[in-house]
């Protein structure tokens, strides 16, 4: 399963970089995109109410996903901040 999933995004890539298909195409490749995300999204969301160990976890997972949320911001924030500092010196801001 991991292999066709390498594999699928690998093609799509070089498909992409290559530009072997048009700008309708892609145009459309990103509507496409969307509504799949949506589909998952609702798929997942029936999944999780349909388990009620989640649902009887769900405070305490609630807790540590904020958690998460809030480190993972704070810490690609520091980290962008610190890369755009390293490089980007002596440029000044456009307005």
């Amino acid at each position: 399963m991991i292999k066709m999933i390498l594999i699928s995004l690998g093609l799509g890539f070089i498909i992409g970089y290559r530009r072997w298909i048009s700008e309708k195409w892609i145009m459309l490749n990103g509507k496409l995109q969307t509504l799949w995300l949506v589909i998952l999204i609702f798929v997942m969301g029936v999944g999780i109410g349909g388990n009620k160990d989640i649902l009887h976890q769900l405070p305490a997972l609630g807790g540590k996903a904020i958690l998460f949320a809030i480190i993972s911001s704070v810490g690609s924030v520091a980290v962008i901040y610190f890369i755009s500092k390293l490089f980007f010196k002596g440029e000044e801001k456009e307005e």
